[in-house]
């Protein structure tokens, strides 16, 4: 009775895997996509770099500031000067105190970017940034798309070895009842009932083991789909590939590649702006405000403020940065360099890895064929065999390796559409 309940609740298992309300492939992609943070990020990086840019062009709008102080003097500055200024006697000095108590200033100043040698690279350099976050967030959603595909058909491949088992034990019990009932009738030894009872719990246990191993990569999936550990997730879709693809790839304009050529922008606009920052930056700048002086914090007497203004340009230019700017230019040609280096190896490392990917297809492929050859042969033997044992032609061990070739095959069919789904996902991530 614990054996029947055991079955049954396999059984069962079996048949929730696929129901209403269950995912599809693409309908796992899509939640998976909405609840990624990476994505997510992506996208508030793209935010991020738009407002950069905006904030890049504001620097030149004019920049206005406010000042306003008020101070103290209990020690005012005392100086020399010669007596004579004062009508005393010549070569003689007096002490003169200068300033007042207490002083005051308010004050607006204006200030306005007439000209920056580098800010058009600046621009440049925040639009390579903008670029970067597009196509972080492009490769984010089709990375998350292969990884929930990778993970949904390896649970769906696990799902059919479960199955498998599934029906190698159905056969099995089918033989054990036959044989049960020869026992009776003292027509077969009852060895053979106990090694068929012994094979019958040899695949429970196996089928317990494909079991786990389907919970377990349906638990992967909802890794993948930031789905709740909690919650039940059924699958739609199963495994049915035509198995006739063909790779149209096109590495060159990958994700690494694009991100290569994004490196050498920023090293090329890095230099632009180290040879630029030689010229000149030129600044307006234009104050109006006014100054308090007296004896006493009377800042209400407006006899004692004095205005004060004015307007100008600053131009700076640099004219020693200790190499600075020869080292800089260095770095970044040996930086160009190296991303050099590195879009020629990736280019030979993504050309061989396109041909292993189109063989490894061709070889699963064939694989798959052999597989189905091997069923419908193990199939056909299967029927004889069983029709030579009950007209008593041959004895039970044809029929036993009959079924055990038939479970086997259809196993290598299984394992041969996973190194199918394998060698095609790694090809469609050589296209990212």
């Amino acid at each position: 009775m614990k054996r029947f309940l055991y079955f049954f609740f396999l059984l069962s298992l079996s048949n929730v895997l696929v129901g209403q309300g269950a995912f599809t492939v693409e309908e796992a992609v899509r939640y998976a996509r909405e609840h990624n943070a990476g994505l997510d990020n992506s996208r508030l990086e793209q935010q991020l770099s738009a407002m950069e840019e905006e904030r890049l062009g504001r620097s030149w709008f004019p920049q206005v500031s406010a000042s306003a102080d008020i101070r103290y003097n209990p020690i005012l500055q005392t100086t020399l000067l010669p007596a004579e200024l004062s009508g005393g006697s010549g070569g003689g000095l007096v002490e003169v105190q200068f300033g007042a108590a207490f002083s005051s200033a308010l004050g607006l100043t204006v200030r306005q970017k007439v000209y920056d040698p580098v800010f058009h690279l600046e621009r440049k350099l925040s639009a390579i940034s903008q670029k970067k976050a597009v196509l972080d967030e492009a490769f984010e959603n089709e990375q998350v798309q292969l990884q929930v595909l990778a993970a949904y058909y390896q649970a769906v491949l696990n799902l059919d070895a479960f199955r498998n088992s599934q029906s190698l034990l159905v056969d099995l019990d089918i033989l054990r009842q036959d044989v049960r009932i020869l026992v009776e009738n003292e027509l077969e030894s009852p060895a053979l009932l106990n090694s068929l009872n012994q094979q019958y719990r040899q695949q429970q246990n196996a089928i317990y083991v494909d079991s786990l191993n389907w919970q377990a990569s349906l638990a992967g999936l909802k890794l993948e789909m930031h789905f709740p550990a909690g919650e039940e997730l059924l699958l739609a879709d199963s495994l049915s590939l035509s198995m006739r693809d063909t790779l149209n790839l096109n590495a060159a304009d990958n994700y690494d590649f694009q991100n290569f050529g994004l490196q050498l922008e920023e090293s090329r606009n890095a230099l632009n702006r180290l040879s630029r920052s030689k010229l000149p930056a030129v600044d307006a700048e234009g104050y109006l405000g006014a100054q308090f002086f007296s004896p006493s914090p009377d800042l209400y007497n407006f006899k004692r403020w004095y205005g004060l203004s004015y307007i100008g340009l600053t131009a700076s230019l640099p004219i020693y940065d200790g190499n600075d700017r020869r080292y800089g230019a260095q770095i970044e040609n040996l930086k160009m360099e190296q991303v050099r280096n590195q879009m020629q190896a990736y280019r030979i490392e993504q050309e061989n890895k396109t041909v292993r990917a189109s063989l490894q297809l061709e070889s699963a492929r064939a694989q798959a064929l052999l597989a189905r050859q091997a069923i419908q042969t193990a199939e056909q033997n299967l029927m004889l065999a069983r029709v030579n044992y009950q007209n008593e032609v041959t004895g039970f061990q044809p029929v036993f390796d009959a079924l055990q070739a038939l479970s086997n095959s259809r196993g290598q069919l299984i394992n041969a559409k996973a190194s199918y789904v394998q060698a095609l996902l790694e090809a469609r991530l050589l296209d990212l």
